[in-house]
């Protein structure tokens, strides 16, 4: 292909690109709630390990069609996808970008990265999920959930905050086209990690490409996997090429080294930008004629077998040891967290949960809080129901709709009303009614099974009854209570999902006919 051509295709995958991290960055920013819940699920099954660990542990036709589509197009072109549909990695050609307009002499140059390391990575990643525990590819390092997490802690406050102030401006003159949003800022330690992993990103994205992908990424070593087999790479013609030096100068994942004409396609992210700047088109996609199934300059020498041992070992057995996978209960004395309706129970959503704070962002209460360490080191940032924020709405399943890894699976709207994600706890006590004798029934009103009712007390209060059947753990009653700060009324978490039963209806009383004759008033 010519000059031309390529110029076309990469023009052309820019801009999907660039369609792609608005699709993902305005589902993340979607305080309106106005991505449709279905359209958020095909956007998020185009991520890799959310989709691998949905696909393994829940299964769904759909998501093994987008994963076989992704495995395929790898197969023939190699790793476009990181350059093209993963919205962190656009962000760090957004970033490179940048750098490179700062300072017009910045250039690329071979370095070969430290595959073994991120392959040593995805294995710890692979034990740890096979152990029930998603810490590494998820609360950590995968490109989808961080993402997630630095838009959710940096952007979502500042956009939120505008919509706000424009509102309140707009409402002087009498227009109402904005509305306020309820502010609810992430944990301190969520905003941390977002913070310092944005800062890292940036400092390697401005100085070494695309050094993430290739070094701690475990999508991109998965993919880089199956990018060495692929049945199409991309190759530098040594009797054509002039020795110019202009592809490896601009190849952002540092992975062409001019002097030897070659490419490291298991590194190459498929950006384009190299067969673009060749001058003399030195550089075509191939097809590969000799079989190489060997991960060239990955063997398991001496000094890796020693990171293996020294390392890898101890570091999932720290992270497996008992307690720290178990949660806040184990790790801290502390009550679980209760966890969404549709993540089954405990051990389910942990396991499968990475963090990616998309059911906290669509939530529309915002009940759905990320966490710090209430699920143990291993489920750092994992969202949680925090009802001093607000309580789960009886008509909504939004979380499980949007849950790309299957940690919420999918519900209708009347299964998940009969879901009981808790129980209520109530210390007589400490309510207001006892303690000073004062009229209160704010828990029963807002109790929408009515499995808090009121009943007879004394000098004639009504004091809350719970009913655990009809319980489902809402969080409605624990919200409304006016107690602080230790609410006589709290939900504790079932460690299990079980089901409540449906609440009563109370059929309304017919009216009496009148007899023949009587007033008609």
């Amino acid at each position: 292909m010519t000059r031309n051509t390529w110029k076309k295709i990469k023009d052309l995958r820019v801009i999907v690109s660039l369609i792609f991290l608005v699709l993902f960055t305005a589902l993340f920013l979607d305080a309106w709630h106005l991505v449709p819940p279905k359209l958020a699920a095909v956007l998020t099954s185009l991520q890799i390990v959310p989709s691998v660990l949905k696909a393994v542990i829940v299964g769904g036709t759909a998501t093994l069609f987008v994963l076989a589509f992704i495995v395929l197009m790898t197969l023939f072109l190699g790793r476009v996808y990181c350059s093209t549909i993963c919205p962190l990695g656009v962000l760090q050609d957004f970033l490179i970008r940048l750098a490179r307009k700062m300072n017009r002499r910045k250039r690329f140059r071979y370095n070969r990265a430290p595959q073994w390391l991120q392959y040593s990575v995805l294995a710890i990643a692979v034990i740890l999920v096979l152990f029930g525990t998603s810490m590494i590819i998820g609360d950590l390092l995968e490109p989808f959930s961080n993402y997630g997490r630095i838009v959710n802690a940096l952007a979502l406050p500042v956009i939120v905050l505008t919509n706000n102030a424009a509102a309140d401006i707009l409402a002087r003159f009498g227009i109402y086209f904005l509305y306020n949003i309820p502010l609810h800022l992430e944990g301190i330690g969520a905003l941390a990690l977002g913070l310092l992993f944005f800062v890292t990103l940036g400092y390697m994205s401005l100085t070494e490409g695309r050094l993430f992908c290739n070094t701690f990424c475990p999508a991109g070593a998965i993919l880089s996997l199956l990018s060495r087999i692929s049945v199409y790479r991309l190759v530098i013609a040594k009797d054509v090429c002039n020795d110019c030096g202009a592809c490896d100068k601009v190849c952002k994942a540092e992975c062409i080294d001019s002097e030897a004409k070659r490419i490291d396609f298991s590194a190459c992210v498929g950006c384009f930008n190299c067969v673009r700047s060749c001058p003399e088109e030195a550089i075509q996609y191939e097809r590969r004629r000799i079989p190489d199934v060997q991960i060239a300059g990955v063997g398991f020498d001496q000094g890796r077998r020693e990171f293996f041992r020294n390392v890898t070992v101890p570091t999932a057995a720290f992270l497996l040891a008992p307690g720290l996978v178990q949660g806040g209960s184990v790790l801290s004395g502390k009550a679980k967290p209760v966890t969404p309706p549709g993540s089954l129970s405990f051990r389910h959503f942990t396991s499968l949960c990475t963090a990616c704070h998309l059911c906290a962002t669509s939530c529309p209460t915002g009940v759905l809080q990320p966490s710090f360490l209430d699920f143990g080191l291993a489920g750092m940032f994992q969202p949680k129901m925090d009802y001093t924020v607000n309580y789960c709405n009886y008509d909504c399943a939004i979380c499980g709709d949007v849950c790309p890894t299957g940690a919420i699976v999918p519900l209708d709207v009347e299964t998940k009303k009969l879901v009981q994600i808790g129980k209520t706890t109530f210390k007589k006590d400490d309510c207001v009614v006892v303690s000073k004798k004062k009229e209160c029934a704010a828990c029963s009103e807002h109790c929408p099974t009515k499995a808090v009712h009121m009943v007879p007390y004394e000098n004639g209060l009504r004091l809350p009854e719970i009913d655990d059947k009809l319980c489902i753990g809402c969080g409605a009653c624990e919200h409304a209570c006016p107690v602080t700060p230790n609410k006589p009324i709290f939900v504790t978490a079932n460690e299990i999902h079980l089901k409540a039963e449906k609440p009563k209806v109370e059929k309304e009383k017919e009216p009496v006919p009148a007899t023949p004759g009587d007033f008609p008033f």
